[in-house]
């Protein structure tokens, strides 16, 4: 039985990236370095648009256009974000940055997920442990709220995974030690199960480093953090920008 030779289509800019650091570490600097097209960010982060606006410099209105939608209030809901996404779908933005080579970042999906949690709570009238009381379990977060949390975030990082654009989606990292305070594993600071599988729907997942003001991405595990990519051989690169890395793989570069 014959079958479809592989071939490699012809590339334009649609990797999907996790970018996982401390705060400042440079996540929304090297988002907001992407100069090659329009970049939008979702910004959950507090305080995240005053890190913008140092990256409007050699911008204008719109060439290349940097948009933001704030939802770091704590009014706002993953409700909110999802009706957002849905919305912009709807009405063909994600298709535009497509077209124009453009980005999307999700800043940061630990703010997202705090959000998700918070939500869940409320409207099943549950709360996480209380803060100088004894716990009530039958108030308490339980297994099916852990589970619908994690079929949430499950749901929308499949969702960016087919999106026809580039997506970046930053997160903070957990640190776990042992007894001996050793520290044995550093993790994306996302809740529960969904730890070990938010990489799994991102083709790229970076540990970014950063020293005085010089910073790092790391392609390959580093530090206990396991670190991946799909296109690039290289294990780290110091002081690159997001043109760099989206200019190396349209022209199938595999060191950038």
């Amino acid at each position: 039985m014959a079958k479809t030779p592989f071939k490699a289509s012809n590339r334009h800019f649609n990797l999907k990236f996790l970018l996982a650091a401390n705060s400042g570490a440079g996540k929304t600097d090297l988002c907001g370095s992407y100069t090659l097209g329009p970049t939008h960010f979702y910004m959950l982060d507090k305080g995240g648009e005053k890190t913008l606006e140092k990256n409007r410099i050699g911008r204008t209105d719109k060439n290349p256009m940097l948009s933001v939608d704030i939802m770091s209030k704590n009014s706002d809901t993953f409700s909110d974000f999802w009706h957002q996404i849905q919305q912009d779908d709807k009405d063909g933005f994600f298709d535009e940055l497509a077209e124009q080579n453009g980005l999307l970042v999700i800043d940061s999906i630990t703010s997202l997920n705090a959000k998700a949690l918070k939500e869940i709570c409320q409207k099943n009238r549950v709360y996480p442990e209380s803060i100088g009381k004894a716990l009530d379990m039958k108030k308490s977060i339980a297994s099916p709220h852990w589970g619908q949390l994690l079929n949430w975030m499950t749901t929308l990082t499949s969702t960016l995974q087919e999106l026809p654009c580039a997506v970046a989606a930053t997160v903070h990292i957990h640190v776990l030690m042992n007894a001996k305070q050793e520290v044995v594993g550093r993790y994306p600071y996302v809740n529960g199960q969904f730890r070990q599988l938010i990489a799994v729907d991102f083709d790229e997942a970076y540990l970014l480093e950063v020293k005085g003001e010089k910073y790092s991405i790391h392609f390959k595990e580093r530090n206990k953090f396991n670190a991946k990519s799909r296109v690039f051989s290289m294990k780290q690169a110091e002081g690159k920008t997001m043109n760099d890395i989206a200019t190396a793989y349209m022209t199938e570069k595999t060191v950038i």
